[in-house]
């Protein structure tokens, strides 16, 4: 798998998307688990453009998994103790769909 698109997927999943933008397929299905799902390119776009109008995240990577057509990002948010897993569809080389869980951290 193309080393640039696994940097992609562990980019947005810190909550820094810009670098996987030009890596997002233009039907891209993004399934935030228990939530709701966002579908297009144009979409997802605005999502992450609203996301970062709320400042940056403090999301730390920890396991990064990577198989042929899939990569799975573990990870926390240090600011809430919330954990995310995202997992990543790769298909001709573009991020065709995500799944992103998370769990919150203690109260």
């Amino acid at each position: 798998m193309n080393a640039k698109i696994i940097a992609a997927c562990e980019a947005f999943s810190k909550g820094k998307p810009e670098t996987a933008l030009p890596f997002l397929a233009e039907n891209i299905e993004w399934h935030i688990v228990g939530d709701r799902s966002i579908d297009g390119n144009a979409a997802v776009k605005e999502m992450c453009a609203d996301a970062a109008s709320q400042g940056e995240p403090n999301f730390e990577n920890g396991r990064v998994i990577k198989a042929k057509n899939h990569v799975v990002v573990e990870g926390a948010d240090h600011d809430t103790g919330m954990h995310y897993c995202d997992i990543y569809t790769i298909e001709n080389n573009e991020i065709c769909e995500i799944a992103s869980y998370s769990l919150a951290g203690p109260e």
